[in-house]
């Protein structure tokens, strides 16, 4: 993230009374604060969406997982922890966990 300090300065009226010019620059990748009376409020920055990474590199996958579980039996215990899976059947999780009483219909 940028810091606005770093950024040209846009007063509001000059954005207002320019406002294709600015978007069509900042489309081209140009940052700029704008300013109200002096004062900075607002980062005008490029979209980010166009820089989104598609693919996550292998070095920061393994390093991402490393320090999990090893065994299976911890992995099934960290997962009923972690994981909802109550999207697919709650009434069956519930079950397993024995969280329905005698005579409860599940």
């Amino acid at each position: 993230m940028t810091i606005s300090a770093e950024l040209p300065e846009i007063p509001q009226r000059e954005l207002r009374n320019n406002v294709s010019r600015v978007l069509r620059e900042v489309g081209a990748g140009h940052s700029y604060t704008i300013t109200v009376d002096g004062n900075p409020v607002a980062d005008l920055v490029p979209h980010r969406g166009m820089r989104r990474r598609v693919a996550v590199p292998r070095e920061e996958a393994i390093a991402a997982f490393r320090g999990l579980s090893s065994s299976a039996q911890e992995w099934r215990d960290d997962s009923d922890l972690f994981i909802d899976d109550s999207l697919y059947d709650p009434y069956d999780r519930a079950y397993r966990r024995g969280e329905f009483g005698v005579g409860d219909k599940g």
